[in-house]
């Protein structure tokens, strides 16, 4: 989960926020704590978002090995 303050800070670094789907190409809103995947062709608002960072399996738990 982002926090929707972070939201643009997190979006400016290419590759760390996915939406639930996993997918990174996302562009951040303009008027509210939310962002569109260009993949999904959907808005999320920030709390859906994944820090990859910090839950790096959330998204895609097979990258690891993981059944």
């Amino acid at each position: 989960m982002v926090a929707p303050e972070e939201l643009a800070d997190l979006l400016a670094d290419p590759y760390r926020v996915a939406c639930p789907n996993g997918h990174t190409a996302l562009k951040p809103a303009a008027t509210t704590p939310s962002a569109y995947c260009r993949s999904c062709r959907e808005s999320y608002h920030a709390s859906e978002l994944v820090d990859r960072r910090s839950e790096p399996d959330a998204c895609k738990p097979y990258r690891n090995a993981k059944d």
